[in-house]
């Protein structure tokens, strides 16, 4: 890394031999009689040349080495952000995975995840790289670094969605919906309040499906069937199903049975084409 002083230092720097040697002529041509006008000639010629150098090309070349010296300073800066939160990649594709929703409309909603960024930058023990002339990330920059470094780390590492009994509510929906997406379902999750009973859609061959999802220690009973019958209708979906790591009550079964409601095991997701009869796209 270059050291940098500030531009009138480094001009003043650079002007220095020039002045002595400028004074040196002048009294070398002095001393062997020239002229009083060539002498003026040539210091008229000195003086514009000097005014050249001082305020055009040593400003200018002051100019490509501070920039040169920010880019420098931000690499470093940068690659010390990536170093840091290298080891908490996982957990921020997942959150984002998770936190990233549609709504009704297609319109991608980042409040949830822009939250998360914000807290995780929080806490962070991030020190910025920083010289005179540079002074670390903005935090805006920051955000935007992390959008990048996640995406970069989603873009490489394809992860298989495995259940765990430690998934919150709202990771089981989009466990559900990587499911799905792994056998070729257009998923989307839903934003959680206002969702009419429907926690995930998905969309393939031109049938859409809508999906309780339930998490449960205990057998599903007759409320998931409800929400998703009215959910099923909300959306105008094609087939509505519960998914659960438990079972059904006999209550449940039979309601939605009597409603065509489908009732699932999480893991017969991976089935889920062959479960519904669909082998190829529909004519």
């Amino acid at each position: 890394m270059m050291t940098l002083i500030d531009r009138e230092s480094y001009v003043k720097k650079k002007m220095r031999p020039i002045t002595f040697a400028g004074l040196a002529i002048l009294a070398l041509l002095v001393i062997f009689h020239f002229s009083f006008g060539s002498i003026a000639l040539i210091a008229l010629a000195a003086t514009a040349g000097y005014g050249y150098l001082k305020n055009t090309i040593y400003p200018e070349e002051w100019q490509e080495q501070h920039d040169k010296h920010i880019q420098e300073s931000r690499d470093l800066d940068e690659e010390q952000f990536r170093s840091l939160t290298a080891q908490h990649l996982p957990v921020l594709a997942r959150k984002k995975r998770m936190l990233v929703t549609y709504d009704d409309y297609g319109n991608v909603i980042y409040d949830r995840w822009a939250k998360e960024k914000e807290y995780y930058i929080d806490k962070l023990d991030y020190v910025a790289y920083s010289t005179p002339f540079y002074k670390g990330l903005y935090p805006r920059e920051q955000r935007r670094l992390l959008d990048d470094i996640v995406d970069e780390y989603m873009a490489s590492h394809d992860e298989e969605s495995v259940y765990s009994e430690e998934m919150s509510p709202i990771e089981y929906e989009h466990h559900c919906a990587d499911l799905l997406w792994q056998q070729g379902w257009d998923t989307r999750v839903t934003q959680g309040s206002g969702d009419q009973g429907v926690d995930v859609l998905a969309v393939k061959y031109g049938i859409q499906l809508a999906l309780q999802c339930k998490k449960y220690a205990s057998p599903v009973g007759n409320k998931a069937v409800q929400e998703i019958i009215a959910g099923k209708g909300f959306y105008g979906a094609d087939v509505g199903l519960v998914v659960s790591n438990n079972t059904y009550t006999l209550s449940a079964r039979q309601l939605a049975l009597s409603h065509s409601i489908i009732l699932l095991h999480h893991e017969d997701l991976a089935n889920i084409d062959e479960l519904l009869g669909i082998q190829e796209s529909p004519v």
